[in-house]
């Protein structure tokens, strides 16, 4: 196997306040020109393409530069309150000089997704900020209740690698504290879900789901009034879904988009009734999983509560 090859899919471990992007590198130098999958750095090339296993174009970045970029965050007014709107201004800066980024790439019809989530997994929003003429990032967010809130930052700078960056958002006033306010999940029994005008139900591998291990699972897609199968599913950010994992303890994140290809240069093209994720859980417990789909013009979100075992605990 090939130093490239050695690279692991990227997860997402937020602790802290932040997030670092864990991978298996090769000790290998990096090539001086090298592209890359923003979704999967593994899949590598020494010219522009796209992406052998999702489709996505290749982006100029060096899959083997570890170093994680500075978000600095500001709000107005700077004490939020729960029910009312704010502006939400971020400035990324290169880790070194501090120099404030202004080149990103797009990935998934974005420059940068912005995933607002509650500590107990309660609350869940996915959301893209405009960029200023300053190289800054804003928007107005609206908190549903008082509470602690992480905000993940999902860009990728140009010529560097994908970042997703978390930072803590508390509300004004709130006197609750972390440990109380941190999810208790609880595995679903029931993985049907309503979502608009579909019921989407999610289909595990017959054997128990493993960390450490690529797991794929799916979506059956059903119509909520006629139950028949969905087929006019339509592409949502250039993919048929995406879902976000996060664990309880919100310290590690996992994004993965389905394993079906959104062809291109056909606007009229439609998916469906099944789409299939596939997912490295970076440890065991519990995690919460939102999917985004569209369908006749709405974004809607399926959730699920879903349990991973140790790979000692499967005999492995």
């Amino acid at each position: 196997m090939s130093g490239l090859a050695t690279l692991a899919a990227v997860i997402w471990l937020a602790g802290g306040g932040e997030a670092v992007v864990a991978r298996q590198a090769s000790a290998q130098s990096s090539p001086a020109a090298m592209y890359a999958c923003p979704m999967h750095p593994d899949a590598t090339a020494t010219a522009p393409g796209t992406c052998p296993r999702c489709g996505m174009p290749l982006v100029a970045m060096d899959p083997f530069d570890a170093r994680e970029y500075l978000v600095d965050v500001t709000t107005t007014p700077k004490a939020i309150r729960a029910g009312e709107p704010f502006k939400l201004q971020l400035i990324v800066r290169e880790p070194v000089s501090r120099a404030v980024i202004s080149a990103f790439a797009t990935v998934h019809d974005k420059r940068f997704h912005l995933f607002v989530i509650s500590q107990d997994l309660e609350h869940y929003d996915h959301v893209h900020p405009e960029q200023q003429p300053d190289g800054s990032w804003s928007l107005e967010v609206k908190l549903p209740r008082p509470g602690y809130y992480k905000l993940y930052s999902d860009f990728l700078p140009i010529g560097g690698t994908p970042q997703v960056i978390a930072l803590p958002l508390i509300t004004a006033g709130f006197r609750g504290d972390i440990a109380s306010s941190s999810a208790r999940l609880v595995a679903d029994r029931n993985l049907t879900s309503p979502a608009g005008s579909m019921r989407v139900s999610l289909v595990l591998p017959e054997s128990p789901l493993v960390a450490g291990r690529e797991e794929a699972f799916a979506f059956e897609l059903t119509d909520l009034e006629t139950s028949a199968p969905v087929r006019d599913l339509e592409p949502y950010l250039a993919a048929w879904g995406h879902t976000l994992l996060i664990s309880q303890d919100t310290q590690s994140v996992v994004h993965a988009h389905p394993v079906e290809l959104v062809p291109d240069g056909d606007p009229a093209v439609r998916g469906g009734p099944v789409i299939t994720f596939k997912a490295l859980f970076p440890k065991a417990g519990h995690y919460r999983l939102w999917t985004q789909l569209k369908r006749k013009g709405e974004v809607v979100t399926a959730r699920f509560t879903i349990s991973v075992g140790s790979p000692v605990a499967q005999g492995r």
